[in-house]
């Protein structure tokens, strides 16, 4: 039989991973852009996780090659980059693995940037 004090123990064990492990999931979850996170369950609805998106992420440190091997065994795949923020097309089911990696800090979708036409309001004026 167990004593109380090896199940004692043995519980103490599980609450604390279980802690760690949640506690990694909502770390996770605030890397991920709500919009983005919506997209994915919207796609996930439909059965359709391995479509690709057009992603953009920043990473915390330099990109070495070990981290382009990880990235690549995700398909993450890096179109651009200005520094330490990264343009790239993931599949949508590889967002989240993208986001529990230590060097990624945020993960959001692409935005296509609309042009307006200059008006009276927002023109330069010149003197």
């Amino acid at each position: 039989m167990f004593s109380i004090s090896s199940l004692k123990k043995a519980l103490i064990l599980f609450l604390t991973c279980l802690i760690f492990f949640s506690c990694k999931d909502i770390e996770t979850e605030k890397k991920i852009d709500p919009d983005l996170k919506l997209r994915i369950k919207n796609l996930a609805k439909t059965s359709q996780l391995d479509q690709k998106l057009s992603i953009v992420f920043k990473v915390n440190e330099d990109i070495t090659d070990l981290h382009r091997q990880v990235l690549q065994n995700n398909k993450v795949k890096i179109i651009a980059n200005i520094g330490h923020i990264y343009t790239a097309s993931v599949p949508a089911n590889k967002i989240y693995n993208l986001a529990k990696m230590k060097f990624i800090d945020y993960v959001q979708s692409s935005k296509v940037k609309k042009n307006y036409p200059m008006d009276s309001t927002n023109a330069i004026k010149k003197m």
